[in-house]
């Protein structure tokens, strides 16, 4: 690895686990529930189809497996985030909505990102935020394919 390369590799590692250590941490004030990264972002993925999905094209949103899926809505059922029913349309799959509670903490992530945008966006000035912007989209088409996605 040359000089760029071996520092690329550790800025993206280390923003990377600092970014979700961040979130963590911000998540433990919003909720006194335990609430993880990926569940937030679960809630998120919900919110955003309206706050009522099922759970196969919450798995295709989210890019992860169906019964990942599941686990993930049984225990965001049982903290009181989700509810699941079946579906009145097809009896064979399942409509995940958000509780009140599951509203209020996507909610407040929401804030939280919006907050954390913000605050960034005020460290670089507008020709700076567009070398960032651009940057950063090449690095997200480059891990998309990569991911398959």
């Amino acid at each position: 690895m040359n000089d760029f390369e071996k520092n690329l590799n550790d800025i993206l590692v280390e923003t990377f686990n600092t970014i979700l250590k961040y979130e963590e941490s911000a998540l433990k004030t919003i909720a006194s529930i335990p609430l993880t990264v990926a569940e937030a972002h679960m809630l998120e993925a919900i919110q955003k189809n309206g706050g009522v999905t099922t759970i196969s094209d919450l798995a295709a949103r989210l890019a992860i497996t169906l019964p990942t899926t599941t686990v993930a809505v049984k225990k965001l059922e049982k903290k009181g985030f989700v509810m699941k029913a079946p579906s009145s349309s097809d009896g064979r799959s399942f409509v995940v909505s958000l509780t009140d509670l599951g509203k209020r903490v996507d909610r407040a992530h929401s804030l939280f990102h919006q907050r954390m945008v913000k605050s960034i966006s005020r460290e670089f000035d507008e020709g700076q935020q567009e070398v960032l912007i651009t940057a950063i989209e090449k690095l997200n088409t480059f891990f998309k394919e990569k991911a398959g996605m």
